[in-house]
């Protein structure tokens, strides 16, 4: 059972228990399971890694001026990237660059391999006196990987309820999880409503073949005095939200809108240009009273909805309440 199915189903259990309050709970759990059959999954294997995006790119982490420099002269930087790369007797040839987070990506007409990556690294680290802290070694995109674990109560020995951080310390004293990237903080909930145990959803960052994934499944650990189980899952990826407009339902390559949006006024903007283009931070004296300009340098000093949830922050705020129900596609 993945993530959102578990959550799904201790929601439905709760409302048939509101509604017929007086019904033992074994009652309760058999109109659920008529109410909502249990899938076949005899034979059915478990989905539990991402394909991830397109091979045919370098992501390459950089800072933040090298990537706006980068940027300001794309067709430069290709030219001499292909150049580079047709002197080592590759066929791999960059195509166009576009941002990432953290980063560029740097789209090629071919899977780059090693040596394709190394030729990028060395001459992006080669212009301008660029050090080694601000482009950092190119790699391939990554994809994911769903496992839980079971085997932990949700209430520990001290009294306090489990949660990710205590299992995030754990994983960084054993020796099985080294090999592996956490690409999420892990998940804990209860295994049901009435149960003492806890299930832990945590995804990794992995190969599409799986290979770190197949170190950790069906491999047990001490969690104290427990003897815990990594299982496989379910892929769940979550509900995406869109990095053009900043809704949520959509990847951000399938936006149907013209262009971007601002994530805080949600003005036809990019968020870096909300002070120069924002009608917030513009003088208009015509208002009563009048609206003054907002001062160079100065952060923006209106406060504005969020557009998928209506509160009081951004639309990429990781407390919206979107966010935090992100894995729930209901």
């Amino acid at each position: 059972m993945s993530y959102a199915q578990a959550t799904n189903a201790t929601a439905s259990i709760l409302k048939i228990k509101e509604a017929f309050p007086a019904l033992p709970n074994k009652k309760i759990l058999e109109i659920h399971d008529a109410a909502f059959p249990k899938p076949d999954n005899k034979g059915r294997r478990i989905q539990h890694t991402t394909k991830g995006p397109s091979r045919k790119q370098a992501i390459v982490p950089t800072s933040d001026n090298i990537k706006d420099t980068i940027m300001g002269e794309t067709n430069a930087y290709i030219f001499q990237i292909n150049m580079l790369l047709k002197s080592i007797k590759s066929t791999t040839r960059a195509e166009f660059i576009r941002l990432c987070p953290g980063g560029v990506s740097i789209n090629t007409n071919s899977v780059p391999n090693t040596s394709d990556l190394n030729t990028i690294e060395r001459y992006l680290k080669s212009i301008n006196g660029t050090g080694n802290d601000e482009v950092l070694t190119p790699r391939l995109p990554q994809s994911k990987s769903y496992l839980k674990i079971t085997g932990i109560p949700y209430i520990q020995p001290n009294g306090n309820k489990l949660t990710s951080d205590d299992i995030t310390m754990t994983m960084k004293q054993l020796e099985l999880f080294e090999p592996v990237n956490l690409a999420a903080k892990p998940r804990v909930i209860k295994a049901s409503p009435k149960s003492d145990m806890a299930i832990i959803w945590f995804d990794i960052w992995d190969s599409q073949n799986s290979s770190k994934a197949k170190l950790l499944i069906n491999h047990s650990f001490n969690f104290g005095r427990y003897i815990a189980m990594i299982r496989a899952t379910n892929m769940n990826p979550g509900v995406p939200q869109c990095h053009n407009c900043w809704k949520w339902g959509h990847s951000t390559f399938s936006c149907c809108a013209h262009g971007s949006k601002c994530q805080k006024c949600n003005g036809p903007h990019k968020l870096e240009h909300h002070r120069d283009l924002a009608w917030c931070c513009k003088a208009n004296f015509k208002l009563n009273p009048p609206r003054l300009e907002t001062a160079k340098g100065e952060p923006c000093p209106y406060s504005f909805k969020c557009i998928n949830c209506k509160g009081e922050h951004m639309a990429d705020d990781n407390k919206c309440p979107f966010w935090k129900h992100r894995f729930n596609r209901e």
